[in-house]
Parts: structure tokens; C-alpha cells; sequence
């Protein structure tokens, strides 16, 4: 008995079978040989279940991968038939493919769109120098116009005025800066007071090279003054005989009392005698207030023998009070005349004044008859 001789086949089904086929032991094809056709049509059979067998291990190989086979498509053939399009500026001209097609080459929309045609950059022109000063009256004034004269100063006549708001050029000043000439008002050559108006470009102003001298005003001719009659001096004692107007008022010594009566306190003395109060000559006064007889003081009222203490030592022995609202004007205040009588009713001195202020209503006299 033969031993069987130990063969590897491959792992496919196909391959495996031809190879178990091909490596029969020898002794089992000796002992049974079949007929050649049937062999043959085995064979036959067998490659083509191999063939089969390696057409589906292809095919599911392909399913497996997940790839599907494409046909390629067949170009289509179309005739080409050139375009003429206008091109716009700064597109991109056709270019021809070695075809002999004309090819469009897209530009992107921005360059598309026409750019905007440029335009002429204007040259820069210099700022312009003022060349004249202007002034324009003040818009805040009181007064709606505003006097032009013919010279820097209000001695000058006025040509006219200008309104609130009016604008000139300055053709000068004068020396001071504070008048300033223009043109023009009533067809002349004007000035107006600096301080009416507000001024554009002040460091162009020049002095005026025409400024007319001040006028002066004409000397009024004097007027002899009126003359004043010399006072008439009027003796009030001419005529009196004897011992007539030998009294004077050497003392006056107003006080205030309140301004509610006038009160005089009056002292007859002989200066000769060492101010001796004359006590027994029963004189007494008269008084003006303002020129106005005041009653109350007449020979009603005499001095009497009673002496009392004063400014003056104690010489007074006359005493008379009136009523502030019986006097001329209703008040001690004014301007009083007074003159002595004699115990016969003559006049024994010449008129004196004096004058009360305010609330002055106690008034102290010495009349001396020295």
C-alpha cells in the first residue's frame, strides 16, 4: 500500500479543488480510471465554477469598498459660433484657446462697474489779505442814529447821522485814537466818536492826513453887569432928640427848645456901669419875621425889675414866648428884625437882625445902651 503524500492547496475554493484533483494519490488513480470525456467535461465544469466563483469574489470586493464604478460621460460635440461683445474699460480682453474658441475671461464685479471720471483738482488759492479796516455802529445803543460831524470832536457841526448796524470803510483818525474818519454822509467826509462802534482790521487805521483844526467858538461879547444900588443906609433915629436910639444888640445866643414856641429872654443893661441891668425904664421890642410883623411883642411886654442868669451873666429881666403856629410860616425858623422902645413908645435903637435854624426857639439878647 502507497503512502499518501502530503500536499498544501491553497485556501480558495476554486484553487483548492484543482489542487485535490491534480494531487490524487497515485495509487487511486491507478486503481480507478474514468473514462477520458467524462475527465475532460469535469474539468470543464470545474474551471468554469472557478471562473464564476472568481467573477462574484471580484464583484463583491467592489461592494464591499463602497465604490461604484462611473461611467465617463461622452463630450458632446457643439458647434462653437463666435460673439462679439463690447468690452468696457478696464476689462479684460477675450483671450483665443488653442481650440480657436474665444474665451470671455469675467472681470470681478467691482471692476465691472464704471470708475467715476476724474475731475480737475481746483488749485489752491491764497487766503485773502484785508487791505482796509470797517467799522460798523454798534447794534446795543440806546439812540437808533448816531451824529456824523465834519472834525473829531463834538465842537465840529453835524453833517447827519448813520443807524445802528451801518458799516464803512475808516480812511483814518486823529492823534487820540478816539474819532474815526469815513466816507460818506450827505456826500462828505465824516467822523464818528470811537466808542459807538466796533472795529474789523484796527491795525490798517492811519492817521487821517486831513483832520481839520477845532473850531473856536466865538468870544461872547461881555454884558456889563447890571449895577447894584448901594443899601440905603436908613437912619430909623434921625429926628430923635435927647437920649434917642442909645441902645445896641452887642449879644445874641440862640438855643434849641424844640422848635415849639420862640421864646426871647432879654437883657437892658449900661455897659458904662459894669453891665447894670436898667430895670426901671420899662422898654421893650419889636419883632419881624421874614418882613412880617409878629404880634406878641409890643408895648404890652416890658422888661421888668425880676433878673434872672444867662449866657451873659445874670442880666436878663425881659421874658416873651409865642406860639411856634402863631408865627409867620408856622415855625421858629427864619430871619428876624428887632429894635428897643422907651416906657414912651419911642424908638430907642436901630433895626438888628438876627437868624433862627431849626428847632432854635430860645434866643438870648443883651442890648447895650452904652
Amino acid at each position: 500500500m502507497h503512502s499518501a503524500t502530503s500536499v498544501r492547496c491553497p485556501y480558495g475554493v476554486a484553487e483548492r479543488l484543482l489542487c485535490k484533483e491534480s494531487f490524487l494519490p497515485m495509487r487511486m488513480k491507478s486503481t480507478f480510471t474514468p473514462p477520458v470525456r467524462q475527465v475532460s467535461l469535469r474539468r470543464s465544469v470545474l474551471r468554469l465554477l472557478a471562473l464564476c466563483l472568481g467573477a462574484m469574489l471580484v464583484a463583491g470586493c467592489g461592494l464591499l469598498s463602497g465604490t461604484e464604478a462611473t461611467s465617463t460621460p461622452t463630450r458632446a460635440m457643439v458647434a462653437v459660433v463666435p460673439t462679439f461683445t463690447s468690452t468696457p474699460e478696464g476689462a479684460m480682453a477675450p483671450q483665443t484657446s488653442g481650440g480657436g474658441a474665444t474665451t470671455q475671461q469675467t472681470a470681478p464685479a467691482a471692476a465691472q462697474q464704471q470708475a467715476p471720471a476724474a475731475t480737475d483738482t481746483p488749485a489752491p488759492t491764497d487766503t485773502p489779505v484785508p487791505t482796509v479796516a470797517r467799522f460798523t455802529v454798534k447794534t446795543d445803543l440806546t439812540a437808533a442814529n448816531v451824529n456824523v460831524r465834519t472834525g473829531p470832536s463834538t465842537a465840529f457841526a453835524i453833517i447827519g447821522t448813520v443807524s445802528r448796524g451801518a458799516q464803512f470803510d475808516i480812511s483814518g483818525r486823529n492823534q487820540e485814537y478816539t474819532w474815526f474818519q469815513f466816507c460818506c454822509v450827505a456826500g462828505q467826509t465824516g467822523w464818528i466818536f470811537s466808542n459807538l462802534v466796533n472795529v474789523e482790521n484796527a491795525h490798517l487805521i492811519t492817521l487821517a492826513q486831513n483832520i481839520p483844526a477845532t473850531p473856536v467858538p466865538p468870544t461872547p461879547t461881555p454884558v456889563p453887569p447890571t449895577p447894584v444900588p448901594a443899601p440905603v443906609h436908613v437912619d430909623h433915629c434921625a429926628g430923635i432928640g435927647g437920649d434917642g436910639c442909645k441902645f445896641r444888640l452887642r449879644n445874641t445866643d440862640p438855643a434849641d427848645n424844640g422848635g415849639g414856641e420862640l421864646k426871647l429872654l432879654i437883657g437892658f443893661v449900661h455897659g458904662g456901669r459894669g453891665d447894670e441891668p436898667q430895670v426901671h425904664g420899662g422898654y421893650f421890642v419889636e419883632l419881624q419875621k421874614n418882613g412880617v410883623q409878629v404880634h406878641g411883642f409890643d408895648h404890652h411886654t416890658r422888661g421888668g425889675t425880676n433878673v434872672i442868669e444867662g449866657p451873659r451873666g445874670k442880666v436878663y429881666h425881659y421874658d416873651k414866648s409865642v406860639s411856634a403856629s402863631s408865627l409867620p410860616g408856622g415855625n421858629v425858623a427864619g430871619t428876624y428884625t428887632i429894635w428897643v422902645k422907651d416906657g414912651n413908645g419911642e424908638r430907642d435903637s436901630q433895626n438888628f437882625n438876627f437868624t433862627l435854624h431849626g428847632n432854635q426857639g430860645l434866643v438870648w439878647l443883651v442890648f447895650d445902651q452904652n
